[in-house]
């Protein structure tokens, strides 16, 4: 089920297996409607939405959009400033084999603990940035398709 205002995705399987936060009503058939409170923004979260509700749900539809499409920029910033500061980890790695040592990685030479300080970083970088790119994709994939939805007048809540 998605908020209408915020456009939040909530699982309602999820919501049910607990007992904590839904309780099921003695006198409640199948036609009972179920509504939900959207935990991000509050709002009431409900089926057979009106045309207003549908509208409001394509505004937020185009922000998670665009925030889908902000993750996926900064998941790509990152992956890319980390793949160079690898290169420039092992050039550095590279640097720390010394001639009076036989060409062996001396470890305590300033251009082995640079390769160290890089090498940590860019891995950071990478992680961070692997995951901001797939959480982008999945945002952008799942938001495009609900507009899909909503523009061929297919939208089930």
């Amino acid at each position: 089920m998605y908020c209408y205002h915020c456009g939040y995705k909530l699982n309602e399987e999820k919501i049910e297996a607990k007992e904590s936060t839904y309780k099921r009503i003695e006198g409640m058939d199948i036609d009972t409607e179920i509504n939900y409170v959207c935990p991000r923004c509050g709002h009431l979260m409900h089926e057979n939405a009106s045309p207003e509700d549908v509208k409001s749900l394509a505004r937020a539809c185009h922000a998670e959009l665009q925030r889908g499409r902000n993750d996926l920029a900064r998941g790509m910033s990152n992956i890319s400033i980390g793949v160079i500061l690898l290169v420039t980890s092992i050039v550095f790695l590279l640097l720390s084999r010394k001639a009076d040592n036989q060409f062996q990685i001396t470890p305590t030479s300033p251009e082995f603990m640079v390769f160290c300080g890089l090498a940590v970083i860019s891995v950071i970088l990478l992680v961070f940035g692997v995951v901001f790119t797939v959480f982008g994709v999945k945002r952008k994939v799942t938001y495009t398709h609900l507009l899909k939805d909503i523009n061929n007048q297919t939208f089930v809540q």
